[in-house]
């Protein structure tokens, strides 16, 4: 199926990739990381890998992301998740019946989880580089967003590629009170991780305790970065999430 748009409850169009047949048993939505895209090489990678395994899945822009024309105020967890919700509605109509999972990466990591448990669902999610405390990613440099935000009404978050983003005070208190350390995940619900241990951008420290936490697998790739780019980095991301959502 084609790249197409979806329309949030906000009227917001939702950037999506489709790979869907109509006869899936498993769908996956594809959550891309903090200032990326749909269009990122994992994401397309992992739309690729899924649907060679006879997977459904879906890859789609966050609000003021990749293709998305959302205005910067847009952008807040509840948005988010509200778009991850249409977009899981849509799975429902194009293909009833077939059971939704998730891929995330770092702050998509974070949002499967968040959606997950607010399904309350048993449903797996495996997690790239996982944005655990996203809650607290910019706790240390609050001073200087709030400096910002005082003289432009918002902040610029420069991630080092791309155009970057602007970021309302509304995102930032979207994130209060929402440490997935503190939830509960719903009975049944199957997560596994892979990170890098050489991430600067995600303390691979916060993963861990976290897969410590809920009793999951976390597999961990020596010398790789954020991106987990490596060649075994790359193969094991494909061979686990193969065991992961086949089983």
């Amino acid at each position: 199926m084609p790249k197409m748009n979806l329309t949030s409850p906000h009227g917001r169009l939702i950037p999506c990739d489709v790979r869907l047949h109509g006869s899936e048993q498993r769908v996956c939505l594809i959550a891309h990381g903090f200032a990326s895209s749909k269009e990122s090489s994992t994401a397309q990678m992992l739309l690729d890998h899924l649907e060679k395994l006879g997977l459904g899945a879906v890859a789609f822009d966050f609000p003021c992301h990749g293709t998305s024309t959302a205005d910067y105020t847009a952008l807040t967890v509840d948005a988010c998740l509200q778009d991850m919700r249409t977009v899981e509605d849509y799975i429902r109509e194009a293909v009833p019946g077939a059971e939704i999972c998730h891929f995330g990466s770092s702050y998509g990591a974070y949002l499967s989880l968040l959606r997950l448990i607010e399904s309350g669902e048993p449903r797996r999610a495996f997690l790239r580089c996982a944005a655990v405390d996203m809650d607290h990613a910019f706790d240390d440099v609050m001073e200087a967003i709030e400096g910002q935000i005082g003289q432009m009404g918002y902040s610029v978050y420069d991630p080092g590629f791309g155009p970057g983003l602007k970021l309302s005070p509304a995102f930032f208190e979207s994130l209060k009170g929402r440490s997935v350390f503190e939830m509960a995940l719903p009975e049944g619900a199957r997560i596994e991780m892979i990170h890098g241990l050489a991430d600067p951008v995600v303390d691979v420290e916060s993963a861990k305790a976290y897969a410590e936490k809920i009793g999951c697998r976390i597999n961990l790739i020596p010398d790789a970065d954020h991106s987990i780019a490596t060649p075994e980095g790359i193969s094991t991301l494909l061979e686990r999430t193969e065991i992961f959502f086949k089983a």
